[in-house]
């Protein structure tokens, strides 16, 4: 267990080292940051054990176990813009024991501001439950660009997956994209996007995607995430299992991936297949009907079918399972935050994305825990993973 705590100092020191720019306004952003974390981590992982992780998870309470299975969002607060943590913030983090956070555009103003908040997430959720929260965004280029948005970087531009495929810059870009978000406190990406772009209609995805072909799909996909983790930004396959042939954006509704299985294999399911082949650390499950390999009904982050049957169980794939955002259209408006949650959870997923009321997701899963609906060795099994992945 020493070796346990020296890690979490280590990480503490570097995430301060990352967080204390005072430089306002609109900034060119140095790799210097990564350089310190990389070396850090690196001593950090060899020193690390299996024994070590499941030590701190037999330390963990339920409530800080739940806490580790959720990623709130703070965008606005009272329709202002959150900038900083304030008291109400700081109050939920610790009450509900949040470990990991999401950072949108609306909450960077400055290059500065963006560290300091970053810096004092990091240092609230470290000190409430003694773990380094996945701090993340989402940064892929083209129409999804969080950074490129908020403006906080002089001539920062990343073009769409596409675009980046057809130049082959996927590296190049990647790249960038790492180290910008790295120097500002971030560890994790919501990038890249695995899908594939088969249908000219669909009305959320197509540039997003690297490719119509599936391979090179795949291809460009493997090539994007082995640039982000070389970089020290960790990086989360989208949206399985499948969203390039749908109609609807997940946002305002249930969308449909209508295909049967052999369809899947060869088309959609076959970035996603390389990915867990290549032992990529995270996949995000979309809001997504499969109506023609499962009979439930039910979209794929809610769907045991998917997660533990089709993800887990088919290919293989043994890393962190989020959900898309719970905020959604597609989730929100059918199920509700309290089922939602629970849900997901029986299904299989790690880490609830974005649930529109921390308070009512929180006890909804430990309710559901306390009343043997959801197993204790549910919990552990999303909370290991989780924990290994932070090692």
């Amino acid at each position: 267990m020493k070796k346990l705590y020296l890690f979490f100092l280590c990480l503490l020191v570097c995430f301060g080292l990352s967080g204390c720019s005072k430089n306002n306004g609109r900034s060119d952003i140095t790799a210097e940051t990564v350089t310190q974390t990389a070396a850090v981590t690196e001593t950090a992982t060899e020193t690390t054990t299996i024994d070590e992780i499941q030590s701190k998870l037999d330390t963990m309470s339920l409530d800080e176990k739940i806490g580790q299975m959720l990623m709130p969002a703070y965008r606005y607060n009272n329709d202002r813009k959150v900038v900083q943590v304030d008291e109400n913030i700081a109050a939920e983090l610790e009450m509900y024991k949040i470990g990991n956070i999401i950072i949108f555009d609306e909450n960077m103003s400055s290059v500065a501001q963006t560290k300091d908040l970053i810096a004092e997430f990091k240092r609230l959720i470290s000190q409430n439950c003694g773990i380094m929260p996945f701090i993340s965004i989402d940064e892929e280029g083209g129409m999804v660009s969080r950074l490129g948005k908020s403006g906080i970087i002089a001539d920062y531009y990343i073009p769409s997956a596409r675009s980046m495929a057809a130049k082959g810059t996927v590296k190049e870009n990647c790249t960038k994209i790492a180290l910008n978000l790295k120097a500002l406190g971030f560890n994790m990406d919501f990038a890249p996007d695995a899908d594939v772009d088969t249908n000219p209609d669909n009305p959320i995805i197509g540039d997003r995607a690297f490719s119509s072909d599936p391979e090179e799909a795949a291809e460009y996909m493997l090539e994007a995430a082995k640039t982000l983790k070389e970089n020290g930004i960790i990086p989360v396959i989208k949206h399985f299992p499948g969203h390039g042939d749908t109609q609807t954006d997940s946002h305002l509704g249930m969308a449909v991936l209508p295909h049967d299985m052999s369809r899947l294999e060869s088309i959609e399911l076959v970035p996603f297949k390389k990915a867990a082949e290549n032992d990529v650390p995270v996949i995000m499950v979309g809001h997504l009907t499969t109506p023609k390999i499962s009979e439930n009904g039910l979209p794929a982050s809610l769907n045991p079918d998917i997660i533990n049957g089709l993800l887990r169980e088919d290919l293989g794939f043994d890393g962190v399972v989020i959900t898309d955002s719970m905020e959604m259209g597609a989730i929100e408006n059918l199920y509700g935050n309290a089922d939602a949650a629970v849900m997901a959870v029986k299904a299989g997923a790690d880490i609830l994305l974005m649930p529109p009321d921390v308070p009512t997701a929180f006890n909804a899963v430990k309710n559901a825990v306390e009343n043997g609906e959801i197993s204790r060795e549910n919990i552990d099994d999303s909370v290991y993973r989780i924990l290994k992945l932070k090692f």
